[in-house]
């Protein structure tokens, strides 16, 4: 029941006055100093060198981290470690700005990424505490990065943190393998979280919010320069709430505070320090629903989805995560910069709780009647991250070089203490009654200590030639992870250690309309903890992609929009070994193939508009399980999509108006592909309204009020079922209006 629970739970540049902070932030070591000190010739000036494709800036230097004008980013950090636009970025990426987050009303990272194509929002259905994610299949739990270095984290670990989206600037998704500049990373994909940094230019913002759950929730956003100079510029951010949910009794309870201080003494120099601190004290209602009352019709009748399943008796749950942190940057010419950024993170987590028996007799035969059991954790992970970095922009003859060197450092913890229990009281749905009884903390029935070391020495060369751009890079990383199991006496420990050589190669034409057709090859690896049957250590799993598509971006105007096919195959899978299947051996094989459209485009001063669609045909190739040999990916529909619209009318000023359509096909989350566990299709509606208050009278400047609602008609849907006699299901987010009230000046 265990393994149950914890397979469906876990399953810039800024302007300065005195300059440009290009947010390369890094300190090289005296080794890589040197090279820069003997290393060749500035960039060649000669007539006849290569010449750089015009960048155009709008409002200021477009850093590819923010902040971006608007839904539509240009260029992007994430996909390349510099700053490269997205049309000569050859692999599809999606930016969702700070603009977009806040005009559709998003509140979690998850809740940003509904109208991402090909990834999976909220495959384990509605949920206060964490980001559950899918991309092109694979689970992004426990593997989420910010500003470019991996956070701590875990896919059996409840300390495995979330970023609120309110401190962040951008999300960026890298859609398919990275591990050529990330080191370990699931092939699906890579979400990149861009955190909030001082600016040059003050501004300020208040805010407070309310939903129709009830509740409040303030904000505070304040930036610029500390000195006249602008040598010293700072950014607070901060955020409290306490909020209701779609659950009775539960509340989201929240506290965070980021605060980031720059020092740029010259113009070729900065270092930002920075630190992040979140406290999370919600009163959560665990999501184990039954399939019989929720997915499946229940003669008794159907669950409510606003039906409280904790106790409490048994309703604890305590996260407290932090990082401190630095990033440098140092530009010695125009062609050699030197970049370093360092941070250490930990997550600890409290969890006592009740609910439904995931595993099995979640129902009593009177159909109403719910049996709970307990559970908890006491859980921390940690990560100390540092990489460097030294960028070269130099020609060769009629070639144009950036050059990217790096080396990164992860060091990485992870602490586990589970434990379920059965003395609960059983809950009727039909007529619940909570504290009705004491419960026990149960003993801990898994304990385990996971340490991981990766060294990933890195190089990436982006070539011009005319109108062509090539990008090619090559890592080797080094893996050592030791996973201890302390439930045994003496603790057993299994050290998984790889050695692995990633790359990727891509090739784009940049036509002067603005059209720019791509194509690439990319390989990933991810280390696999256990043993087979005879004690031999499992290999990384590894993964490689080929993917074309074509890029555009108006000449004229404020757009991007690409569309890419791909062909992923991830090898070395688990799959149970045909001569004890109590054991794995890695025979697996798993392909996606697919489609996938987006397109962000502001047409007038009046209309923007989004538009997003992905096609997966996913298939399990080699299995030893005769169930899923041949089928689909689980939590991977086959089509996703949607379309979402920003109207200003010009009769109305000040007003801006939204709506949107997000929609998918139906997909299996059952192990054992029953079909009366298929997760039926769903669309859903959203819809929003913003006014600023300027337009009545100027003194009200900076004031504007903006309401949304999310599933407007209020749609019932279940996420996902993984079986039919334990509480395994979810449902997912039902109608939620927000309203927030902000003040800038």
């Amino acid at each position: 029941m265990m393994n149950l629970l914890e397979t469906m739970d876990m399953g810039a540049v800024t302007n300065r006055g005195r300059g440009l902070w290009r947010n390369r932030l890094w300190l090289v070591s005296s080794v890589a100093l040197v090279a820069v000190g003997v290393a060749g010739p500035v960039r060649a000036q000669e007539a006849g060198a290569t010449a750089l494709e015009t960048i155009t800036i709008e409002g200021g230097v477009d850093t590819g981290r923010g902040p971006d004008q608007g839904i539509v980013a240009k260029r992007s950090r994430s996909a390349s470690k510099t700053n490269t636009s997205l049309r000569e970025t050859p692999q599809a990426v999606s930016v969702v700005t700070r603009d977009q987050m806040e005009a559709q009303g998003a509140n979690t990272v998850a809740e940003a990424l509904r109208y991402t194509p090909g990834v999976h929002p909220d495959p384990n259905g509605y949920d206060i505490r964490y980001d559950w994610l899918y991309i092109r299949g694979f689970n992004t739990y426990g593997t989420m990065w910010l500003d470019g270095l991996v956070l701590p984290g875990d896919s059996s670990n409840y300390a495995t943190p979330s970023i609120n989206p309110f401190a962040l600037e951008r999300v960026d998704v890298i859609k398919g393998p990275a591990s050529v500049l990330y080191g370990r990373a699931v092939p699906g994909g890579l979400v990149n979280q861009v955190s909030k940094r001082p600016q040059d230019t003050a501004m300020n913002e208040v805010g407070v919010q309310t939903s129709s759950h009830g509740g409040i929730q303030g904000t505070l956003d304040m930036t610029g320069p500390l000195t006249a100079d602008g040598e010293w510029l700072y950014r607070i951010v901060a955020l409290g709430k306490n909020m209701g949910s779609q659950v009775d009794r539960e509340r989201e309870k929240q506290l965070m505070l980021a605060p980031s201080l720059t020092w740029a003494p010259t113009d070729q120099t900065s270092l930002t320090l920075y630190g992040y601190y979140q406290k999370d004290r919600p009163i959560f209602s665990p999501r184990f629903y039954p399939a019989v009352g929720t997915l499946i019709d229940n003669p008794a009748g159907q669950i409510p989805r606003d039906l409280y399943l904790g106790d409490p008796n048994a309703e604890i749950f305590e996260r407290d995560f932090f990082t401190l942190g630095y990033e440098f940057e140092h530009e010695f010419n125009e062609t050699w910069t030197v970049r370093q950024n360092l941070r250490y993170a930990k997550s600890d987590q409290y969890m006592f709780l009740a609910l439904v028996n995931p595993a099995f007799n979640a129902l009593q035969p009177d159909g109403h009647t719910l049996n709970r059991v307990s559970a908890v954790s006491d859980e921390w992970v940690s990560s100390f991250n540092v990489d460097t970095q030294v960028e070269a922009r130099f020609d060769t003859g009629a070639l144009d070089h950036t050059l990217l060197l790096g080396l990164d450092y992860l060091r990485a913890s992870s602490s586990t203490n589970f434990g379920n229990g059965f003395d609960v009281p059983p809950l009727d749905f039909l007529d619940p009654h909570y504290g009705t009884a004491p419960i026990a903390v149960p003993a801990v029935t898994r304990s385990g200590l996971q340490e991981q070391q990766q060294v990933g020495l890195y190089a990436q060369d982006q070539i011009r030639y005319g109108n062509w751009v090539g990008t090619f890079g090559m890592r080797y990383d080094f893996s050592d992870i030791d996973t201890t199991d302390r439930m045994k006496a003496p603790a057993v420990v299994t050290s998984t250690e790889d050695q692995k050589l990633t790359w990727r190669a891509g090739l784009t034409y940049l036509f002067d309309n603005g059209l720019a057709p791509y194509a690439s090859y990319s390989t990933a690896f991810l280390p696999t903890l256990g043993r087979d049957r005879l004690g031999n250590a499992f290999e990384a799993q590894t993964a490689a992609q080929y993917e074309i598509g074509i890029k555009y971006e108006p000449v004229e105007g404020r757009g991007m929009i690409a569309a890419s096919l791909f062909d992923m195959t991830l090898e070395n899978a688990l799959t149970p070994d045909a001569e004890n299947p109590l054991f794995n051996i890695q025979t697996g094989e798993q392909r996606v193939r697919g489609l996938e459209i987006e397109g962000k485009y502001e047409l007038t001063p009046e209309f923007s508009l989004l538009a997003a669609y992905a096609y997966s045909d996913s298939e399990i190739v080699k299995s030893n399980k005769a169930a899923e040999l041949g089928r689909e990916m689980l939590r991977l529909p086959k089509h996703q999509g949607g379309v979402w619209l920003s109207y200003q009318p010009s009769v109305i000023e000040g007003l801006t108006l939204t709506a949107g359509v997000r929609a998918m096909s139906s997909y299996q989350t059952d192990t054992t592909y029953l079909p009366e566990l298929r997760i039926p299709a769903r669309a859903l509606v959203d819809i929003g309204a913003e006014y600023d208050f300027s337009a009545i009278d100027k003194d009200f400047a900076g004031t504007k009020l903006r309401i949304n609602v999310t599933n407007l008609f209020d749609k019932e849907y279940v996420s996902h079922c993984l079986n039919t006699t334990g509480g395994s299901c979810n449902y997912g987010a039902g109608r939620a209006i927000t309203a927030s009230l902000k003040y800038s000046w």
